[in-house]
């Protein structure tokens, strides 16, 4: 029976029948295609899963069947929340006005990434997650990739949630403020050439240079539109790329040629900015391959500016971050071998072998284990690698899996002769499978080619003399006889001459050695174990490039000598050096100059670049029975040398002291006699003068090596973070504030 028939007449019709009559009569519209094109509002070829789902690497959500309750809940409580804010009271214009500026800059820089909405995330084929996924395979086929929303926050990969560190409130307001702040459109375009360049030939963050300097040019193009234009029209930018953006800008700073002070500023300004989009885009929770490569240039900025510890400690939240996404696996195309595919599986492996490069290189300096010694996808290389050569990036892929696999500390602490020698053949022949025009110095054809050759020669020399590091040890001479040490060592002292060759070379044609902590720590600590190996003297081309690396070192280039912010200090050095370096190139000097580690009593007082960053004096404490006279003496000076630590607390040393001093010289002090009563000859003799001892006399090259470079500081409280937070107690309920006496 129709409708008609069932419906009352005109004269007993009410309005709310009226309006049920009408509402079960309107055809209801279901969408053809899936939620994720319609969210796009683009058109789907209704396939399970389409082929937007396919080419935007997430199959998982290509869904027909939305959760329609959960939309109409929340359409229901978008207009209560509607109703809600039209009962409030009226704003102001002056409030309405900020509060539509704040919106403006908030729809303007979104933390919604319209190419990336959901990025898969990578777990085990033993994991929980793994074994849900196979079993909902079975009966859900669309959903046999993906996990269900409500199991994600009971396995730990819920990332609906905020950014946990920081409130809405602060991350709104900070946005706000730097959308007035962005820098102008030249300033932006120059440092963008300077990054392309001079850092990305030779590091290689940004997957696609090309594609962000053309999207780099629409947003400045839309920037500057909606600076002339009455009606602004917003277009979403991706907090990702944004903070992609202003890392390159921070390291561009970097390279530029400006004073010292002004590049500070500027990359701690534009790093600060690129974290916060970092934080905008909840990178924690949602991490994408755009917030990894901000990262690594994050890490990157602060090692340059001789803050090693923190861009170490940061590179292992970005290779976790960058495990979470599968970059370190080889992705299976599924027999979808398309171009498109084939160039996203490049750029993913591209991006992982990065993350090692740099972890690789930094631990290697602390003779730390890299926390990607894991088995991981093969090397990135170009379709002509195995037939024309590899590129210097390809190379250097090549150099940082021999260091990860062969040079680590568990890995080396084993190393026979054999397998030393081994590692030095594999290292050197990288330079055999160069492009032509890196092979040789003659072959490059371009000056970029120069510096490239030059920079894979220091980087191999440089690993080659770490290879060669055991016959330099005390403690490794049960492994290697006195031939085996001979050989090793001289082949150490070659490689560590031709490392600080190539960085002077390097140094001649650009500002990339001096500016760049890995290879000013190369050079520089190749040629202080020079000066420990006594090659100073023996040698005079190191003498002269160990003058030359101190020149280029200590160089004045600054030309202002204003500093505009507190925190950057006035200096007249194109460059300044961390605590390490700063005591190895002081070192370096006293070596250059007076010979021995230790140089004359004024000259120690000073320091190169400032006062260390640790709280360890450079010189290390004397041992025992080393001051005594006598043939006896310097016998036991060198058995305490062969049994004790060097770095054993001084105090022992000047105990062992007094205890050699003359007979019954103890025996007063233990009984409480007074000085003044003591027979004569029998009080405390007096010290020699210390000032000038040289403790390269009594320690191993690598014992005194690693004493110049590394502290070790207290990791318990030292003091240097504390502040005088004086918060006031809130009173206890009804009792005023002025009566909070009950302490």
């Amino acid at each position: 029976m129709s409708d008609t028939h069932e419906s009352p007449s005109l004269e007993d019709l009410t309005p709310e029948e009226a309006s049920r009559i009408i509402h079960s009569h309107r055809k209801v519209r279901y969408g053809t295609a899936c939620w994720p094109c319609r969210q796009r509002k683009v058109k789907c070829d209704n396939k399970s899963p389409c082929e937007n789902c396919c080419k935007r690497e997430h199959p998982q959500l290509c869904s027909y069947k939305p959760n329609r309750s959960a939309a109409a809940k929340g359409n229901s409580a978008a207009s209560k929340q509607a109703s809600g804010a039209s009962k409030k009271r009226a704003r102001s214009p002056g409030e309405q006005e900020a509060r539509s500026q704040s919106n403006e800059d908030r729809e303007a820089i979104s933390a919604f990434d319209p190419d990336n909405t959901e990025t898969t995330r990578y777990v085990g084929q033993n994991s929980i997650p793994a074994l849900l996924r196979e079993q909902t395979a079975a009966n859900e086929p669309q959903e046999a990739h993906g996990i269900r929303s409500d199991m994600r926050s009971l396995l730990g990969l819920d990332n609906s949630a905020p950014f946990p560190l920081m409130s809405a409130r602060h991350l709104d307001r900070l946005t706000s403020d730097i959308a007035s702040e962005l820098p102008s459109d030249r300033e932006v375009m120059k440092l963008f050439r300077t990054y392309k360049e001079i850092p990305q030939p030779f590091w290689g963050f940004v997957i696609d240079i090309d594609d962000l300097e053309s999207r780099l040019m629409v947003y400045l193009e839309d920037r500057a539109k909606n600076a002339r234009a009455s009606t602004k029209s917003t277009k979403p930018v991706s907090a990702s790329w944004l903070s992609i953006l202003f890392a390159v800008l921070a390291v561009g700073s970097q390279y530029h040629d400006s004073p010292y002070h002004v590049r500070t500023r500027d990359s701690q300004r534009y790093i600060q900015i690129s974290f916060h989009f970092l934080r905008l885009g909840n990178f924690l929770l949602r991490p994408n391959l755009d917030s990894i490569q901000a990262l690594l240039m994050t890490s990157f900025v602060l090692l340059n500016d001789m803050k090693a510890e923190a861009s170490w400690a940061l590179l292992g939240l970005t290779c976790r971050l960058a495990q979470s996404l599968g970059l370190h696996r080889a992705q299976p195309l599924d027999g979808r071998q398309t171009p498109d595919a084939a160039r996203k599986e490049m750029a993913r492996r591209k991006l992982w072998w990065t993350c090692v490069w740099h972890d690789t290189l930094t631990s290697l300096s602390f003779d730390r284990s890299p926390m990607t010694n894991i088995p991981c996808c093969p090397i990135p290389l170009s379709p002509t690698a195995n037939t024309e050569g590899w590129a210097y990036l390809e190379a250097m892929y090549h150099l940082c899996q021999i260091i990860s696999q062969r040079l680590n500390p568990d890995a080396i602490a084993t190393c026979t002769y054999a397998q030393i020698l081994q590692n030095c053949e594999a290292v050197e022949s990288i330079r055999d499978r160069l492009l032509v025009q890196l092979r040789s110095k003659e072959t490059c054809k371009s000056a970029l080619d120069r510096l490239q050759h030059f920079a894979i020669r220091l980087h191999t020399s440089f690993i080659v003399s770490v290879c060669c590091r055991p016959a330099l040890m005390r403690r490794d001479s049960n492994r290697l006889d006195a031939a085996q040490k001979k050989f090793l060592a001289d082949r150490c002292k070659l490689n560590l001459t031709e490392t600080v060759r190539m960085f002077l070379a390097m140094h001649q044609l650009s500002v990339i050695p001096t500016r760049s902590w890995a290879f000013t720590y190369h050079g520089l600590s190749s040629a202080v174990l020079l000066g420990i190996l006594g090659e100073t003297k023996a040698d005079p081309e190191v003498r002269q490039l160990q003058g030359d690396l101190i020149s280029a070192l200590s160089a004045t280039a600054a030309k202002e000598q204003t500093s505009p912010q507190p925190h950057i200090r006035r200096t007249d050095l194109d460059i300044e050096l961390s605590g390490p370096l700063s005591r190895a190139l002081e070192a370096l000097k006293n070596i250059y100059d007076h010979g021995s580690v230790v140089g004359p009593p004024v000259k120690r007082e000073g320091s190169i670049s400032g006062p260390a960053s640790g709280t360890r004096t450079p010189l290390p404490p004397l041992q025992p029975g080393f001051l005594t006279n006598g043939p006896a003496a310097g016998q036991d000076a060198r058995a305490a040398a062969a049994a004790l630590d060097p770095h054993q607390n001084a105090a022992l040393a000047m105990a062992e002291l007094q205890q050699q001093g003359a007979a019954g010289s103890v025996a007063p002090f233990a009984a409480g006699i007074p000085f003044s009563q003591m027979p004569p000859g029998t009080g405390p003799q007096p010290l020699p003068d210390v000032a000038g001892f040289d403790p390269a006399s009594y320690m191993s090259p690598m014992d005194l090596y690693d004493f110049i470079f590394w502290e070790s500081p207290d990791p318990f409280n030292t003091g240097l973070d504390s502040m005088n937070f004086d918060f006031l107690a809130h009173p206890p309920p009804g009792q005023p504030p002025q009566q909070q006496f009950y302490f």
